[in-house]
């Protein structure tokens, strides 16, 4: 039997030795990226020998997990297995971003080559100037006028030759300082990026006639991901609001992903899908733990990922620019995720920079109001409130605010605790005029007995001075007693609600253009003489 095996064994090895390995030149064609990682798609076609290959797929991402290798190949052909290895010592080709750096490098070294031939030229020119500033014999010299004119000659060259050395050292100086600056950056992309442990995917097959092989190729990558975007927009208060759903796509694989067809997906294939077991739940009394014991007890650690960067890349029709994108995919809705499968091509070099595009276009009916707090600020903010937000299927991320033409600053959507409606903040407008003063001859101090009073009377005027209605929801407040020798009283005027245990005051106006409306509130605080209180 072991004679057998043993038999067996060097057959199957000389068979899988028939052919040598074969290198495959491969390109990625399709990438999806999830919350965290990425699904990588390269395909192939290699001409096969008949019998027993290896076909080796050299210089990809050193973040690959192996356990997501899979292979598809042309009828004919048999995959027997498909593994990685790490190049520790290969010649693994750089990222674009590092070769772009590296392309500044060679420009400034080989113009630090001519300033530095360029000052030697000069340093030799004025030693033999120096050297030679003897003119004439040691019993005949020149005359005045020659004499001038070799003075003046040598004035005027020296100080030629000088002015040019500072200039050239200068030059020398800054490229210099800019050569370390990227040098400086390319280590720390080489670093991030760690291509030296780049991989080599090894797929094993077999054939008995051999041929042509169209061979795809998939694996899932860590280093890479996409967060959500928006940009909100309101052109009137009496329009739909606008929103710009986009993607910041980050590439930190070690891979450029070139002309690829693009999905973002909101699923995250690094989340434990195991499906949720109860075990017994035993309760038991518990011994008392001494400090000495309790010190050993090790806690988990919480980790913290993601950064963001200011500089951000914007698509349209196929070239990289800055500012909006366009619209270049459409969504799908899986039983727990959402897709998009982006229609355009994709350039996203593995830099660790955002590339933003953008995914879709929603218009949604908002209501409009304005919030305004008087006491706190006499402007009028306007927001846009979203009834049954869910419907619109968006994710959380940082939201851009802009109102008409203008920007008016960045927020975050939480989505998750949106609820069923979303209020957005659109900003202040200067469009509705806010005052507020206390009304002196009705308000005082008093004293009675062991008793203070103080009465406080304010008014509040709101005008619209906008070109249509607007509505406003004003709130102000009296203080609320926290001790039963603290009474206080209040009058409310205008149609305002009063809640008494926080002590806000809520108006709701409805203004037409040009209207005016004065609002009036008293209250009056009685506390034991001798006390201070803060009013």
């Amino acid at each position: 039997m072991r004679t057998l095996f043993f038999l067996l064994s060097f057959l199957m090895s000389g068979l899988l030795i028939a052919n040598d390995p074969v290198t495959v030149s491969s390109v990625i064609r399709d990438v999806k990226v999830y919350r965290s990682g990425a699904t990588v798609t390269r395909t192939a076609r290699v001409t096969v020998p008949a019998g027993p290959v290896e076909l080796q797929f050299p210089a990809l991402s050193p973040f690959i997990d192996d356990n997501s290798l899979q292979a598809r190949i042309s009828k004919g052909f048999t995959i027997l297995s498909v593994t990685s290895t790490r190049e520790f010592l290969a010649e693994v080709p750089m990222p674009e971003a590092y070769n772009k750096l590296q392309a500044q490098i060679d420009k400034l070294e080989a113009e630090q080559k001519t300033n530095q031939a360029g000052l030697e030229v000069l340093n030799e020119e004025e030693s033999l100037l120096l050297t030679n500033k003897k003119v004439g014999g040691d019993q005949s010299g020149l005359d005045v006028a020659a004499l001038q004119k070799m003075a003046e000659y040598f004035r005027v060259r020296l100080t030629s030759i000088k002015t040019e050395k500072i200039t050239l050292t200068d030059r020398l100086t800054e490229s210099k300082k800019e050569i370390d600056k990227l040098k400086k950056q390319q280590a720390e992309l080489r670093q991030r990026l760690r291509p030296d442990n780049a991989r080599t995917i090894v797929v094993r097959l077999t054939s008995s006639s051999g041929g042509q092989a169209d061979l795809e190729l998939t694996y899932l990558t860590t280093n890479a991901n996409w967060l959500s975007t928006f940009d909100i927009r309101v052109d009137e208060i009496n329009k739909p609001l606008d929103i710009d759903y986009k993607g910041e796509v980050y590439n930190r694989t070690g891979e450029d992903w070139t002309g690829v067809d693009l999905t973002l997906s909101t699923g995250d294939p690094s989340r434990n899908n195991t499906l949720p077991v109860l075990y017994p739940w035993w309760v038991n009394f518990q011994q008392p733990m001494l400090a000495s014991q309790a010190a050993g007890l090790q806690m988990d650690a919480a980790n913290v990922r993601g950064s963001r960067e200011k500089a951000t890349n914007y698509y349209l029709d196929g070239v990289r620019i800055t500012g909006d994108g366009i619209a270049l995919g459409e969504s799908s809705e899986n039983l727990t995720t959402t897709e998009f499968a982006l229609t355009e091509k994709f350039d996203i070099p593995a830099d660790g920079k955002p590339y933003t595009v953008l995914l879709e276009k929603k218009t949604t009916e908002a209501d409009y109001q304005y919030i305004v707090a008087p006491k706190r600020n006499a402007l009028a903010f306007l927001t846009a409130t979203v009834q049954d937000f869910e419907e619109l299927n968006l994710s959380s991320g940082k939201a851009n605010i802009y109102y008409g033409q203008t920007y008016i600053g960045e927020t975050y959507l939480n989505t998750r605790q949106a609820g069923d409606s979303l209020q957005v903040s659109l900003g202040a407008d200067i469009g509705i005029a806010i005052q507020r003063d206390k009304v002196k001859d009705k308000s005082a101090k008093n004293f009675f007995g062991n008793k203070v009073e103080e009465t406080f009377t304010w008014v509040i005027k709101v005008k619209n001075n906008k070109s249509g209605t607007v509505n406003i929801r004003l709130q102000d407040q009296i203080p609320v007693s926290q001790d039963k020798e603290i009474e206080v009283k209040s009058e409310i005027g205008n149609g305002g609600k009063l809640d008494a245990e926080s002590g806000i005051i809520t108006w709701h106006l409805d203004l037409s253009p040009g209207q005016n409306q004065e609002l009036r509130f008293t209250y009056q605080v009685k506390y034991p003489k001798g006390r201070e209180i803060g009013l």
